[in-house]
């Protein structure tokens, strides 16, 4: 069964890609000259009908249903294709176009933004200890920048803190991670990995059989996404489809991009994400390397709503010169303020929150911000569902250090700046060397103890 869908999918693919090599002016289905013509009843008879990939098909004339729908301004049947079908927006044209580049009005383009109840890009809380891991030189004794800020601050929970007694101690935590990084990217990295998780299940050192399955088992961490679709998504919801086939493509070729269109899309898929970040994080590192011209150098925005307690938290952190943020979710970031600051708005509805933006920094190419908008440069399309919201995702196990807090009286808002840091750069072997000689060290250390 699970062959026939690949070869489904491939077939499918090579089609569009025909379609698009061979096209024949004027020819188009049924149910495409309803979209283009407006014709919203005839639309409605036939959609239950459709199957989910004819749907989105391109016609033989390079373009598909909702591309006609849009382009002809007929916005009610636009809306049916998006929100009630969830019809693909991400697929081009004969003329390269996908069917939001089409959209000639304000009216239309709107349609293809994310629902205004949403809050993508806006945390009702980004209560740091839901937000971040602190890393600490030592948690208690750390150096201060002299001033008072944030003396006044509750500590954060000890459960959310890392603490070490020297530098070098803090750079071989970050090493260590870094070369974890590296280890997933290539398959002598995968293979030490998987031996080395063999040899510590055997000794009972920690690791459990889940961690085991999706570090050395590829289908388990597919049917771990999908299982996530089907237990959160459900097959009720009006995108379960649109879902479903993104991973299948995912499962089909490889491409993490797909799993990114996922991610980006409206649904419980995402908000599952921010409590356990693990069914992405392990494909998005496994497949970084294919990132590479999407690494972000620049800016990025996020709204939050913080209480003048959790602010203050972040002020404790500012003020302890050597403490480092390690993100743990993954988290919507944009490139165009205003579009953070549009969702920020919101946090203004609950009287015991603060308006707060977070200004992202990354002073060169970071390879856990992740530019999911076009990039002409590199000939890149943009792989997040909703093209206009310039988004950056920021991933898991990205560091920062807070670099200023400061109020904005004109917006009535303050403003949080965070600034990414980098790991050096290490080899799979250069990473395996190093634990090699951590593990022979621990084991020395025992000896004596």
């Amino acid at each position: 069964m699970e062959q026939r869908v690949k070869s489904l999918f491939k077939k499918l693919s090579t089609n569009q890609q025909q379609k698009l090599e061979h096209v024949h002016v004027g020819e188009a289905s049924e149910f495409y000259f309803a979209c283009r013509n407006g014709e919203t009843e005839k639309v409605k008879q036939l959609l239950p009908n459709i199957p989910y990939h004819q749907l989105n098909q391109l016609e033989p004339n390079g373009s598909t249903a909702l591309h006609a729908a849009t382009f002809f301004g007929h916005l009610d049947i636009v809306h049916l294709l998006l929100h009630d079908y969830s019809c693909q927006r991400h697929l081009r044209n004969r003329h390269g176009f996908t069917a939001y580049e089409e959209a000639e009005t304000d009216e239309m383009r709107q349609l293809f933004h994310r629902p205004s109840d949403a809050n993508r890009f806006n945390d009702d809380s980004m209560n740091l200890e839901k937000t971040f891991q602190i890393v600490l030189v030592p948690l208690d004794t750390a150096e201060t920048d002299g001033s008072d800020y944030g003396d006044h601050a509750e500590k954060p929970d000890q459960r959310c803190c890392l603490s070490y007694q020297t530098h070098e101690e803090v750079q071989r935590y970050l090493d260590g991670l870094s070369g974890v990084k590296e280890f997933s990217q290539s398959r002598v990295g995968r293979y030490i990995m998987k031996q080395g998780m063999k040899l510590k299940l055997g000794k009972d050192t920690g690791y459990n059989e889940e961690e085991y399955a999706v570090i050395t088992n590829e289908k388990f961490r597919q049917d771990a996404l999908q299982n996530l679709l089907d237990e959160y998504v459900t097959p009720q919801h009006s995108s379960y489809r649109c879902c479903c086939e993104l991973l299948q493509q995912y499962v089909e070729q490889g491409k993490i991009e797909d799993l990114l269109k996922l991610y980006t899309m409206e649904t419980p898929f995402y908000h599952q994400l921010l409590i356990s970040s693990s069914p992405l994080g392990f494909p998005f590192f496994l497949h970084l390397s294919e990132l590479k011209q999407r690494f972000y150098e620049g800016y990025s925005y996020r709204g939050a709503g913080l209480t003048m307690s959790e602010l203050e938290t972040y002020r404790w952190v500012l003020k302890k010169k050597n403490s480092i943020l390690s993100s743990l979710p993954f988290s919507s970031t944009s490139i165009v303020r205003e579009v953070a600051e549009k969702f920020c708005e919101k946090s203004a509805l609950s009287s015991d929150k603060q308006r707060v933006l977070f200004i992202y920094h990354f002073p060169q190419p970071c390879s856990t911000a992740i530019n999911l908008s076009e990039i002409p440069e590199y000939k890149l399309p943009c792989i997040s569902f909703f093209e206009n919201e310039k988004e950056v995702l920021v991933s898991t196990r990205t560091y920062f250090k807070v670099t200023k807090i400061e109020s904005d009286e004109c917006k009535v808002q303050y403003v949080i700046s965070l600034e990414a840091l980098y790991e050096a750069q290490r080899t799979v072997f250069d990473s395996l060397k190093m634990f090699i000689k951590d593990d022979l060290k621990t084991k020395a250390n025992k000896k004596t103890s």
